[in-house]
């Protein structure tokens, strides 16, 4: 990949993040408007989050069939064509849809453009994987962090719009975010897309290590949706008023994006994968769940869910990063399925918060959320013990072939002698 390939896969994958930031949060962004102007329930919004990850999902599922099968270039093309469809749709449903059926249009259209934004993801992020180091690499966690402070940069855009005209505008917002994908399509006849190298097959010793990254990327991804996705709602149910959510909400991926780029610094400097680091993280990110539901003061309450960010935003995709430095030979089915095991626990938690957001309030819901973080703690724990067994296994077996490769010592000696004799004849 020559020089101007490279800058023109850069710009791709910082549009995609871009674009991957609007399509998951920028209903969440939305949820104290819909509120307001259409009565929505805590209920509601969950499914509606839930929904978008659920067609993040089928797409990640659908791409392990097709990835190999057809173009990749292609497949980018169709997925910015479609999210950009997906946005211009959303935007749409004021116009198109009355009363009651304002919710069912929003649910189509988040489906849609979810559907898009996954494939696009995945393609894009297989792009930035393929980069060369000395061309600066983008790993699994520095993506993220573009993508916190992509969503810190949406949240302002919005509230500044909000304030010069009024929430009720919403939809006009879409419009110019489908603008994103689309220009996507402009660099993309610019790059090569990397040929997929042959995958192999995971070791049976190794598969307890896989499942609990599964579980690990499962409950740290979705403790991360959920706070995520209900820092706006809990801001402004403590402070009231649509716009404070938003600063809350920005505050909250600004803190998000810091904790992956000090991460990210960290990584660098260690030389194994600093499993130590993420399961300290998981239990900064449970205690600030805590605190913001059982702390009186509303300001110390909005501070621990934002600090949470700082620790909740590096748990999946330093999980992932972990179990592909483990599993070396594992191909790239292992990320992929953990991209799935990603979506379901996005689609799972949010819904389950929302049930107990209706029945208490978003504040005693953050008591639930708790328990994500907790268990992706447990899971990295496991991680890390079935790392030292599989490395003194693997340490056992690589020295049994090589004694076995090795010839026995009498036969080395016997043959030393036969030399030695055939020398002397010879003289």
């Amino acid at each position: 990949m020559d020089a101007k390939e490279y800058r023109s896969a850069m710009r791709i994958c910082v549009l995609g993040i871009i674009n991957q930031a609007i399509i998951i949060n920028v209903t969440a962004l939305l949820f104290v408007p819909f509120m307001r102007l259409y009565g929505f329930t805590y209920v509601q919004l969950g499914l509606i989050t839930s929904i978008g990850f659920g067609a993040q999902m089928c797409a990640d599922v659908t791409l392990l069939f097709l990835i190999d099968r057809v173009s990749r270039k292609k497949l980018a093309a169709f997925a910015c064509l479609l999210s950009a469809a997906g946005l211009l749709f959303y935007g749409s449903v004021p116009f198109v849809f009355q009363n009651h059926e304002i919710y069912i249009g929003i649910l189509l259209a988040t489906a849609v453009f979810s559907f898009a934004g996954g494939m696009l993801e995945v393609v894009l992020s297989n792009l930035a994987d393929s980069l060369p180091q000395n061309m600066g690499k983008m790993s699994l966690c520095f993506l993220h962090s573009l993508y916190a402070w992509a969503q810190a940069i949406v949240a302002a855009l919005l509230f500044v719009g909000f304030l010069l005209f009024s929430t009720a505008v919403w939809n006009y917002a879409m419009f110019v975010f489908a603008l994103i994908p689309l220009s996507v399509l402009f660099f993309l006849p610019r790059v090569k897309m990397p040929q997929r190298e042959k995958e192999k097959k995971i070791h049976e010793s190794f598969r307890p290590l896989y499942l609990f990254a599964v579980i690990a990327v499962f409950f740290g991804y979705g403790g991360e949706v959920v706070m995520n996705q209900w820092v706006s709602s809990f801001v402004s149910e403590l402070y009231g008023g649509e716009l404070s959510g938003l600063i809350g909400c920005a505050l909250f991926a600004v803190f998000l994006g810091s904790g992956g780029a000090v991460y990210v610094s960290l990584q660098k400097r260690c030389s194994r994968t600093p499993l130590k680091i993420l399961i300290g993280s998981a239990l900064f990110a449970c205690a600030g769940c805590v605190c913001a539901a059982v702390v009186p003061n509303s300001f110390a309450a909005v501070a621990a869910v934002v600090l949470g960010g700082f620790f909740v935003g590096v748990l999946s995709p330093g999980a992932m990063s972990a179990a592909s430095g483990f599993l070396p030979y594992s191909g790239g089915w292992m990320l992929a399925s953990l991209a799935v095991a990603q979506d379901i626990g996005a689609s799972f938690l949010p819904s389950a918060i929302g049930y107990a957001a209706d029945a208490s309030s978003v504040r005693l819901s953050f008591l639930c959320m708790a328990a994500a973080p907790l268990i992706a703690a447990g899971a990295m724990c496991l991680m890390a013990l079935s790392r030292q067994k599989n490395g003194k296994c693997a340490l056992t077996q690589k020295q049994h072939l090589l004694s076995e490769s090795l010839p026995p010592q009498k036969e080395i000696d016997g043959q030393e002698r036969f030399c030695k004799q055939k020398k002397d004849r010879k003289s």
